[in-house]
């Protein structure tokens, strides 16, 4: 009877911990988000409304910073090109 309630006690462990990394990464992903939907807001008021570029480029310095320590976890870093180097441009800006 105890191996039992000793698998089942590390069946719950391995569950537990297996959601955490689940949630972490959920949260990891939503900061990632937000940042980029910042960066985005901040871009437009940079181009249509003359807003200085200095919220661009510290947004794009936290999304950097974002990506660089989440990237050894395989997570939410930039995805590589197609050739595994630098991340494809904006599409439709030629």
């Amino acid at each position: 009877m105890s191996g039992f309630l000793d698998q089942a006690k590390e069946k719950v462990r391995e569950t537990v911990a297996t959601g955490k990394l689940k949630a972490d990464e959920f949260q990891a992903n939503r900061a990632q988000s937000d940042l980029f939907k910042q960066l985005g807001a901040a871009y437009y008021a940079e181009q249509r409304q003359g807003a200085p570029h200095d919220e661009v480029a510290r947004l794009l310095g936290l999304l950097d910073a974002h990506a660089e320590s989440h990237a050894s976890e395989g997570g939410t870093g930039s995805a590589p090109g197609p050739e595994g180097g630098e991340p494809p441009g904006p599409v439709g800006l030629a």
